[in-house]
């Protein structure tokens, strides 16, 4: 059975095997569907992490 975790941008919950966007500084996880779409005070959308100054969301498929 899978867990369930909440995109951090959208709050939708996606199982924890789901591709992902994590940003490889901070953590911050988003889904597929908001890689275009999710702000914060670094960026607006895209593969630079919204949420910390240096950081570059990559594609990750499920949690470590």
């Amino acid at each position: 059975m899978s867990t369930f975790i909440p995109c951090q941008n959208c709050k939708n919950e996606f199982p924890s095997d789901f591709t992902w966007f994590i940003c490889d500084k901070c953590g911050f996880r988003i889904c597929m569907s908001c890689l275009g779409s999710h702000t914060g005070q670094y960026s607006t959308g895209g593969h630079k992490c919204s949420q910390c100054a240096f950081g570059t969301m990559y594609i990750s498929i499920g949690i470590k």
